[in-house]
């Protein structure tokens, strides 16, 4: 069965429910709904196809128009928080859908406290690293809803995750602290917050965070609060883990890692003296039965740690090793536990102390992941986006291991060519996958990551080797290999970029491949190009509207501006009869009536220009969206035409040349009959 199935039956029925609500459409719509929103197949979710564009178009539309009192409304909350499980997909609801402004007229006065808690989970997860550039309209009520409720509200629930909301909307927004600031009375809200952070674990990270927020509005972060920090980090790790809060763990992680990017605030977290404790706790929790989810975030949070250089921590790498081999077995740990593995095994070099970290790496484990996909990805079109995160991991891990002489040969005894060619399968063989079927995960970068680290370690295997280096060869020689490497040097991370640079310079590397990616960017260069504009029409239209609201909103009324007149003409003459002293209290008050007045016009109107604008620019940032995914979809069966059509000219450049050989064979058994 079609696995997007019932994601096209929701679309459809979308698309007749707006022209024309019924109640038997209604029903479908709440079928499909409940069984999306329970999919065990996260891939669905995937962004960058057509069909996942549209389905997020539509959920969009479709909880525009509902009211929150329906039940559709809640069944499609239900299934926003099952595409948040899929973390690409999540990052597509945040910046390119934005439904956070829907969730926001959510938050009533009178709804329930199930309801409020359901809203507010939805929106951690869909504010969570969110950009804010200047001020949205939905944010002045947000903000309001959520202070009071952190500030009137009983629930420590409710108060918690008002709590984590706000810090996702202020954390690295300045309009929101703005908003926030304006909002509050800022010394009886920082109180309100010191008096509640003792309410709970995540309360008191919540709060710590927000006053950080704060505090660093106007000057750099103390260096008690930095150290209070850290010390709330490790001794909430325990209880996060042990009650499986996924959201708590991230906003730690995430706010340690912001922390000890700011050059002086990193000084100081190298100056903590308890890492070495901390990081034991929870290398001795992860050992224990844990939630792979938790799991998965404490390893990255592990590599934040060991990227900082921290001398205390040298002589757990060992453990840490060992702890990452464990979970690697486990699907949703496994790319954060190699990534561990690898950021440990190099700085495990850099140490001198990379003996007994790499006694505990067990390269046939390793081998088995490899194993496993390779059986996988047989006969598959396309892989998930998770997998080929994993994989590229792996590839990496697999450069750093064969730089140490005794892993080299291991690698090199379980690794063969043939795994390669399986891994790269989905990408080489895509001309025979239906163009329908095919996502274009040719130009998403989780493919591109996982080609140029698996061609990196072919190289450095190709070093040594006559038949690895055969094989390297042949992969660059093919033209999807050529337009992935052009694709990384327009789309990847620095990382990507210096490697692909790196193989022009390694052991057979042609220089006709160099001329052939050039060529490869310039077919390229008009589809980046619509992709590089993606997420930017927004910002642009919202800004053009909002500056032309601001100079065609009329300030007054036709009766007001009248009265004005008529008052500063009185004014006029008051003044030059000298009789400024005789003018009342009560009519310099009036005038400022007059004023305020019409600037809360001006508000009212400005509010409604900056919706419109806000609607307008995600309305079109959702076409963009459904065009870029086409524009990948054609660009994709383009591609795969022009390989099947240059292999039609091979095969009938060979053929040719067969019957030109059979003909000239005929014409010679004719000339030697005809001289007998």
């Amino acid at each position: 069965m079609d696995k997007y199935q019932h994601i096209r039956t929701f679309i459809s029925a979308v698309l007749e429910y707006t022209k024309h609500p019924s109640e038997t459409t209604a029903s479908i719509l709440q079928r499909n709904l409940g069984v999306i929103s329970t999919s065990l197949d996260l891939s669905i979710f995937d962004p960058g196809t057509n069909i996942a564009a549209e389905f997020y178009v539509s959920l969009h539309e479709l909880m525009n128009s509902l009211a929150s009192r329906t039940t559709l409304i809640w069944s499609a909350v239900d299934v926003l928080q099952n595409a948040c499980r899929n973390a690409a997909a999540r990052q597509a609801l945040i910046h390119t859908f934005k439904f956070a402004p829907i969730l926001a007229r959510l938050l009533e006065a009178n709804l329930t406290s199930e309801k409020r808690i359901r809203v507010l989970k939805l929106l951690q997860e869909l504010t969570y690293g969110i950009k804010i550039y200047w001020q949205e309209a939905h944010l002045p009520y947000l903000v309001s809803v959520l202070t009071q409720w952190v500030t009137q509200s009983r629930e420590e629930n409710i108060i918690a995750l008002s709590l984590g909301v706000l810090v996702n909307l202020c954390y690295k927004n300045l309009p929101a602290v703005y908003i926030l600031i304006r909002t509050i009375d800022t010394k009886a809200f920082i109180r309100t917050l010191l008096k509640i952070q003792h309410y709970s674990v995540n309360t008191k990270v919540q709060c710590c965070k927000l006053l950080i927020i704060l505090e660093h509005t106007n000057t750099n972060i103390s260096e008690k609060s930095i150290w209070d920090f850290a010390d709330v980090t490790f001794s909430s790790f325990i209880t996060a883990m042990k009650q499986k809060d996924v959201l708590l763990l991230r906003h730690i992680i995430d706010f340690f890692d912001y922390v000890g990017q700011n050059e002086y605030s990193h000084a100081v977290l190298l100056t903590y003296p308890h890492y070495g404790r901390g990081v034991e706790n929870i290398l001795a929790t992860l050992e224990d039965n844990a939630d792979p989810e938790c799991v998965a975030l404490m390893m990255e949070f592990l590599s934040f740690l060991v990227k900082l250089k921290l001398s205390a921590l040298v002589s757990l790498y060992p453990l840490c090793v060992k702890t990452a081999m464990t979970w690697v077995p486990v699907e949703q740990v496994c790319s954060r536990a190699l990534t561990l593995i690898r950021v440990t095994v190099i700085d495990a070099r850099r140490t001198k102390s990379s003996s007994e970290v790499l006694a505990e790496l067990d390269a046939s484990v390793l081998m088995l992941i490899i194993n496993s996909e390779n059986d996988e990805i047989q006969g598959k079109c396309e892989l998930t986006l998770e997998t080929e995160t994993k994989l590229a991991e792996l590839m990496q891990l697999f450069q750093e291991m064969v730089k140490t002489s005794t892993l080299r040969t291991k690698v090199m005894q379980s690794l063969n060519e043939q795994m390669i060619r399986k891994l790269l399968s989905p990408m080489l063989d895509s001309e025979t996958c239906a163009a329908d079927n095919w996502p274009g995960n040719f130009i998403q970068n989780p493919t591109t990551n996982l080609c140029i680290h698996a061609l990196a370690l072919t190289a450095d295997l190709a070093a040594d080797n006559s038949q690895w280096l055969t094989l390297y060869s042949e992969l660059l020689r093919k033209k999807q290999i050529q337009m992935t490497m052009a694709n990384a040097l327009f789309t990847g991370d620095t990382d990507i970029k210096q490697k692909v640079l790196q193989l022009t310079s390694t052991m057979g590397f042609p220089q006709e491949c160099v001329s052939a990616v050039a060529l490869c960017m310039k077919q390229l260069e008009p589809l980046i190009l619509v992709q590089s504009t993606h997420g930017m029409v927004t910002n642009i239209g919202s800004k053009m509207s909002v500056n032309a609201s601001s100079e065609m909103v009329p300030l007054f009324s036709f009766v007001q501006e009248e009265r004005l007149d008529a008052f500063l003409a009185k004014l006029e003459r008051t003044y030059e009869s000298n009789q400024i002293n005789d003018i009342t209290t009560s009519a310099v008050m009036e005038l400022y009536e007059y004023k305020l007045a019409a600037m809360r016009h001006a508000e009212r109107a400005m509010q409604s220009s900056l919706e419109a604008a806000n609607n307008h620019g995600t309305s079109l940032q959702h076409r963009l969206a459904q065009v870029v995914a086409e524009s990948s979809r054609l660009h994709q069966m383009l591609f795969d035409t022009q390989q099947c059509l240059e292999e039609v000219k091979s095969t009938l450049t060979v053929k040719l040349a067969e019957a030109e050989e059979q003909n000239k064979k005929v014409v010679a058994i004719k000339t030697q009959k005809s001289y007998l």
